[in-house]
Parts: C-alpha cells; structure tokens; sequence
C-alpha cells in the first residue's frame, strides 16, 4: 500500500494530505468540477451583475448599504450552496479520498453516487451537529466549542462507516477522544494556507476574472480541507482501534483483529 495508514503526527498527517492531492488531483478537480466551482462561479458573477456601483472612496455605510442590497439577489442562491452543493461535494470528496487512500481504484461515478446514496442521512446529521453546537454557543461558549471539535469527523463516520444521525455523533466524539490538540493545529495550518489563497485571490481587480479566480480557489481549499480531515480520521481510528493492523492482516489473507468498520463492500478489506 502507497500511503501510511498508522497513527499519524501532525507532520505526518500534512505529509500524507500533499501527497493524496498531488496523486489524484485530476479526479478530486473533477468532482469539485462537477457542482463546487460552477456554483461559486455563477454566485461571484451574479455578485458583480447586482452589485450597486460605489464612487471611488465609498464609506464603510455606502458599503453595508451595497452588500445588504445585493444580499437581496445573492441569500436564495447561498442556500442552495449550504444545503445542496456542499453536503454532496464533501460527500463526494470524502468518499474518493477515502477509497484512494485505501488503494482502491475510484471514479467520478462511484464518488457520486455514493454521495446522493447518503445525502438524507448527511443532512439530518449536519442538522443535529448544528444544533449540538448552536445550543453548547447559547448555554455557554466552551460547550460549544467542544462540540464542534467532538463532532467534526460526522461527515467521514456518515460517509464511510453508513452511521448517521446521533450514532455518527457519538462515533465521532469516540474518534475524536485525546485528538483535540491536533485538531486545532491542524485547523491552524489549514487556515493559513487558506488565508494565503484567499488573499491572493482579491488581488485581482478586475470583476469577471476575480470572480473566477476565487471559484478555482474555493475548488481547492475544499479539497484540502477534505483530504486533511480524512487522513486525520483513518490516524484516530488507528489510534483508538488498531486500524493499521486490521488492513495489515487482511493484506496477508489472515483475520484481521479489528472489523474496518467500514459499511461500503468496496471499502471492505
């Protein structure tokens, strides 16, 4: 197998994020391809077409006054985003960087059809995750920000182990047990390699091409962000249940000693 599947530093885990996207770049564009970027794309020239014209120096009032007009326009189709192209790009992407990691071939077709067999139950546990975190933020802040740290591998258990609901809740607090550390450098240095692109992207003056090239940029922090947190979440369950050993004495034609718990046949070992 070409990757490491062990518990992994947090170098180790970067290490392995680069070398998944550098591997299967081509098919990880393609999905973000299919909905992500188009989607950004339209939403950034609709921006632009329903933006009010603003004079040279405009006020940080004449500002707020354009943004709050144009969000007239721009709120329906941001729904659309949250609700439908994301939950199943992220799908998608979890699946295909999962089933490569693994070492197992993966298509345009697979990802996605793997993504809409699973987007009812992936919304009903983005729906429960958010109100665990929304209410933890209301009742006091830390509770809140232990949520969205207990919580944060639902998606990779939704997708990759066919648990959902308050189930892939607890699978992920039980996953994420003694990893909240690394998490939060983790989410530190994505964040800065985010911030970068981001910046570089309003660079560039021109409307049109601005709106271009921050879809192309959205495309691929997504897929960093992605491929990262499936890395991470093949490193907790090595850490917590012998994964690396299971695929090993699979390997070999033996009994592996823990169930890979993964609910996809192809994903079995």
């Amino acid at each position: 197998m070409r990757y490491k599947i062990r518990a992994l530093g947090l170098g180790g885990i970067i290490d392995q994020t680069f070398t998944m996207i550098k591997d299967h770049l081509g098919i990880l564009l393609a999905i973000t391809g299919v909905l992500l970027i188009p989607y950004y794309l339209i939403g950034g020239l609709i921006q632009v077409a329903v933006m009010p014209d603003l004079p040279q120096n405009p006020t940080q009032e004449q500002v707020a006054a354009a943004t709050l007009e144009a969000a007239k326009f721009t709120l329906p189709f941001q729904l659309i985003g949250v609700y439908i192209i994301a939950p199943i790009t992220n799908a998608a992407l979890v699946y295909a960087i999962a089933t490569a990691y693994l070492g197992q071939p993966v298509s345009l077709g697979l990802a996605y059809g793997k993504a809409m067999g699973r987007i009812l139950p992936l919304l009903g546990t983005w729906f429960l995750v958010g109100m665990a975190i929304m209410g933890g933020m209301i009742l006091c802040l830390i509770p809140g920000i232990l949520a969205a740290f207990w919580f944060t591998l639902a998606t990779q258990v939704v997708i990759l182990e066919d648990r959902a609901g308050t189930g892939a809740m607890s699978r992920s607090r039980e996953l994420m047990r003694g990893n909240i550390g690394q998490l939060f450098v983790l989410g530190l240095l994505l964040a800065i390699i985010n911030g970068g692109l981001s910046i570089s992207a309003e660079l560039i003056p021109q409307p049109h091409a601005h709106a271009v090239v921050v879809a192309i940029v959205m495309g691929i922090t997504t897929i960093l962000y992605s491929t990262a947190l499936v890395v991470f979440y093949f490193s907790c369950r090595c850490k917590l249940e012998n994964f690396d050993l299971a695929l090993l004495a699979a390997s070999v034609g033996e009994k592996p000693p823990t169930e890979p718990m993964i609910g996809d046949p192809e994903l079995q070992w």
